[in-house]
């Protein structure tokens, strides 16, 4: 059994940090639970929920104001998790449960997940189906703000690029099986049964990888020296954050980095499936063949399993980044890699703009031939190339993704205080939910006015600009003295 320095006082000013043997199995067992949390996020805000809110939310908003209805939705969610986080942490720092500061958080929590998905799966109506995310938000916060604690208090200081990288190809290849498998389930079952088949999955995956990480994660009790109520921790949340002022604007770089993928992939969808309204001057912008439905003798677009290969491809990319990045940080610095991803993300969600350019010159001239199938006929072929510019472009955004993921879990635990790591890991979901919250809500007004997909597109390399100029405000610093809580892993 390997653990962490159990005496504090060892690790003093001038002193060298203590190195102790990391087992290879110990970076699975501990970044495992990040799979499961990212099996769900990585398809349901982009495949799933837009399946289920467009029935529900259209009687309420009207068939024009759809992701504006999703976007609300989206944002009030997201906009509870980010304080929720936090909170969860900030309490778990000072927990003295018999096992341990994070586990019973993360029992309580996938619990509370198992009866939001159950909810969301049988919503009848856009109310019910708010509520449910609303408590998907809520529960799945309170276990993922005490986790991210448990990860700073295992892994020693020198290990943390590849720790990093253990937590970055965890998160990606769960959002990699989240974002591909509802597609294919919507395209086999059907969009409403594939969906709720695949929150039946979502459950699955969360009681395997809880069961393993409270078996194999074992946390020693800890003797917190003061006891803190949940009102106090609330009240305390954010007190003497402004004593690390690198964390601080690390957390506004991320912010505004990750709002621009999570916009990407929020839209992505309704972007592929454009309209398919004859009547509709934009008739044809859909990158996915329209299909005339037997029964109604409507025209449908359905790019539920075109999203989820982009989407694997993608992630995929963003995966094999992961790794080989986090090494760089480790020998050239982690500010340099980040601006690397920066200017690679750039160039991807720029670049969008240009299949978007060549669909919409080929709809003029498809209008001006006769019949249905001679215009899809001519733009086929058209599709086909724009669509491998949609994967060239999401696949540099991808590898952007996953380079700055490998590499900012590292920079920010050097830049915080190793005894309050989960409120400080908390705090970072400020940015990490919040850019989610962000791009959601900013992202559903832009694509509904007249700016549309371009618009968005251009936001995103906004956000890429953004982020870097902040960047150069953050010092690299590594370390700074620390204190260690005794944590075991079995």
């Amino acid at each position: 059994m390997q653990t962490t320095p159990t005496n504090p006082q060892d690790i003093g000013p001038g002193s060298p940090p203590v190195l102790t043997p990391f087992p290879s199995r110990n970076y699975f067992m501990i970044a495992l639970y990040w799979f499961a949390i990212s099996f769900l996020w990585g398809g349901f805000l982009s495949v799933v929920l837009p399946v289920l809110n467009e029935p529900l939310a259209t009687p309420i908003f009207g068939p024009n104001n759809i992701e504006t209805a999703r976007g609300i939705m989206t944002g009030l969610g997201l906009i509870i998790a980010m304080f929720v986080q936090p909170l969860a942490g900030a309490i778990s720092d000072r927990s003295a449960h018999p096992m341990g500061r994070r586990r019973p958080f993360m029992i309580f929590g996938t619990l509370g997940i198992f009866a939001a998905l159950v909810i969301i799966g049988t919503a009848g109506s856009w109310w019910i189906l708010l509520a449910g995310y609303i408590m998907l938000q809520l529960l799945d916060n309170i276990a993922q703000g005490a986790y991210q604690g448990l990860m700073p208090d295992v892994v020693p200081e020198d290990r943390r690029g590849k720790a990093s990288a253990a937590l970055a190809i965890s998160q990606l290849t769960g959002t990699l099986a989240g974002a591909v498998i509802p597609g294919i389930l919507q395209g086999v079952f059907g969009k409403v049964a594939g969906s709720q088949i695949d929150l039946v999955l979502v459950g699955i995956v969360f009681s395997i990888t809880l069961s393993l990480t409270v078996l194999f994660v074992k946390e020693k009790p800890y003797q917190p020296t003061e006891k803190i109520s949940a009102f106090t921790a609330g009240i305390n949340m954010f007190k003497g954050v402004s004593h690390y002022p690198d964390f601080v604007m690390l957390m506004l770089a991320r912010f505004l980095f990750l709002t621009a993928p999570a916009t990407a992939s929020l839209f992505f969808k309704p972007f592929l499936e454009g309209t398919s309204d004859p009547n509709n001057p934009k008739f044809g912008l859909s990158f996915i063949r329209p299909t005339v439905q037997g029964s109604t003798g409507q025209l449908e677009v359905n790019a539920g399993i075109s999203l989820s290969i982009i989407l694997g491809i993608v992630i995929l990319t963003a995966t094999l980044a992961a790794y080989p990045f986090s090494v760089l940080s480790e020998k050239t610095g982690r500010k340099r890699m980040i601006f690397l991803a920066t200017a690679i993300g750039f160039v991807g969600g720029v670049g969008l703009l240009v299949p978007g350019f060549m669909l919409n010159s080929a709809v003029d001239v498809a209008r001006g031939l006769n019949g249905f199938e001679v215009q899809q006929n001519y733009l086929d072929p058209i599709r086909s190339n724009a669509l491998l510019l949609v994967i060239f472009f999401g696949a540099l955004i991808g590898s952007s993704w996953g380079a700055f993921m490998s590499v900012d879990w590292a920079y920010a635990t050097d830049l915080i205080p190793a005894d309050e790591a989960g409120r400080f890991m908390g705090l970072s979901n400020l940015a990490t939910a919040g850019c989610q919250a962000f791009g959601a809500f900013v992202g559903g007004f832009v694509a509904d006015s007249f700016l549309g997909y371009n618009g968005l597109f251009v936001l995103i390399g906004i956000y890429y600009i953004l982020s870097a100029c902040l960047l150069t405000r953050v010092r690299e610093t590594r370390g700074r003295t620390r204190q260690h809580v005794p944590v075991a892993v079995g």
